[in-house]
């Protein structure tokens, strides 16, 4: 079973965010699968590092879009965008650095908090921006 499960109610009517959006669910909970299978550290590092990657690009994404579109609350956001990275990278430094034994437990938590980001973030951030992003020709 899936840390979070895609579905209509996830939408946000952006097609490009959407489709973004999912891809990071499907990064995260093969995260999550691969941490309570207990696959082994080179696994789980490369996906948190897939992680990283993708979730840059996303946001690069959007930020790009907010400087086309003039969005008034870009730099608000960008610095939720800034200090996920910060975070993210952050435990898999950690990860990386932790005794063997240590590491199923951080990345436990590390799945811990973007399960709790992902609802604030982008279910509730990220929706302001949807009706900006349609208006401007973006569904």
């Amino acid at each position: 079973m899936p840390l979070i499960e895609w579905n209509d109610s996830l939408k946000l009517g952006v097609a490009v965010v959407d489709r973004q959006h999912q891809r990071l669910i499907e990064i995260i909970n093969r995260l999550y699968d691969a941490t309570m299978e207990g696959r082994g550290a080179d696994v789980i590092g490369e996906i948190m590092d897939e992680l990283i990657v993708y979730t840059a690009t996303h946001f690069s994404m959007e930020e790009k879009y907010f400087a086309q579109f003039h969005y008034a609350d870009a730099e608000e956001h960008k610095q939720e965008h800034d200090a996920l990275i910060e975070k993210v990278t952050a435990f898999v430094d950690a990860f990386e650095q932790a005794p063997a034994a240590s590491r199923a437990a951080l990345a436990k938590e590390l799945l811990q908090f973007l399960q709790i980001w992902w609802r604030y973030h982008m279910m509730d951030t990220d929706s302001k921006f949807v009706a900006l992003f349609k208006q401007k020709g973006l569904t």
